[in-house]
């Protein structure tokens, strides 16, 4: 069975609040305050992208390489579980190095539903 994401929308004029379909993500859901933190800064990147060291960057300025990317996997697990907490990796991807939502997988022609 092929899984069709729900839009994700993101609020942050008036408060912070993010939905998933109908379910709304509540405050006590964002285990982590940076991985409401990253879910913000990925809603106001260009094509919702940024790269693992712009990120490690902006939320941990004066930590070093390591700890940094210790962190922000930390953070990257806990924003992805509190986006679909059934299926951690459905809204949010590290690919590359780059952070963003996941490329959608190509939808069949309908020759190649034929087949």
């Amino acid at each position: 069975m092929d899984f069709k994401p729900e839009a994700v929308r993101v609020e942050m004029l008036g408060g912070f609040s993010v939905r998933v379909g109908s379910r709304a993500i509540g405050q006590s859901e964002w285990r982590l305050k940076k991985a409401a933190a990253l879910t913000k800064l990925l809603a106001l990147a260009p094509d919702h992208r940024l790269h693992r060291e712009q990120v490690m960057e902006a939320l941990w300025p004066h930590l070093e390489s390591r700890a940094a990317s210790n962190n922000l996997r930390r953070t990257l697990h806990a924003a992805q579980k509190a986006l679909d907490p059934a299926a951690s990796s459905r809204y949010l991807a590290s690919e590359q190095g780059w952070l963003a939502p996941p490329e959608p997988s190509p939808t069949p022609s309908p020759a190649e539903s034929k087949r």
